[in-house]
């Protein structure tokens, strides 16, 4: 056993982004591009940045008052996670930022560059980490406190990539999955098997109905 685990909770972004981006997407859409190079147009990645920059320095001075805690940016494609590194390390040549990225891509760099920057991670020298599809399962951080998911995750995977924000840290009671794709209903399904399975580990625990 792993220890208590924490609940999770599911935001939307803000409505002012959210209509923002879908004005972009449908002037973008007017040319002849596909989905997936629409939300990895730098027009559209600039405002989905805007709102992650945002939000998790608001995350890290008023919801936690905690410099130490880390996110992570599912993107849509590898083409997309490219481009958000790219505007975020403009930004930070601009100084309109400080905060440290990597990015993990299947197809970039080897095995020993990634575990570098996974270490990294872990160790807290790095504040974002951009991911594609490596780094849903099995990765185990537990400052990772902030999950943007920017692209939908099928039904068995998305437990498994729910919980990469919710293992203890400090006394922390949340781990927070901001939802650009719009989970929602996969969110709802998959946060009440984990809320009943987690409240009958706790009334185990309780009853000593566990076998310890």
């Amino acid at each position: 056993d792993d220890g208590f685990t924490l609940r999770l909770m599911r935001e939307d972004i803000e409505t002012s982004y959210k209509d923002n981006l879908r004005t972009i997407n449908e002037e973008i859409q007017r040319g002849d591009l596909s989905k997936e190079d629409i939300f990895a147009h730098p027009h559209y990645v600039e405002p989905m940045l805007d709102f992650i920059i945002e939000d998790f320095n608001r995350a890290r001075n008023l919801v936690f008052d905690d410099q130490t805690i880390g996110g992570m940016i599912v993107c849509d494609s590898s083409k997309q996670a490219r481009e958000l590194e790219k505007q975020l390390e403009e930004r930070r040549q601009a100084g309109s930022t400080t905060l440290t990225s990597a990015l993990i891509l299947h197809d970039e760099g080897d095995k020993e560059e990634k575990k570098d920057k996974v270490d990294a991670y872990k160790e807290g020298k790095i504040d974002l980490i951009i991911v594609y599809s490596m780094l849903l399962t099995g990765f185990d951080a537990p400052r990772l406190k902030r999950l943007y998911l920017g692209r939908k995750i099928k039904a068995h995977n998305l437990l498994q990539t729910l919980t990469r924000v919710n293992r203890p840290y400090k006394d922390y009671l949340f781990g927070y999955v901001i939802d650009f794709a719009d989970i929602s209903k996969e969110f709802d399904k998959t946060n009440r098997a984990y809320l009943e399975e987690l409240n009958q580990e706790y009334d185990s625990t309780l009853t000593g109905e566990n076998g310890e």
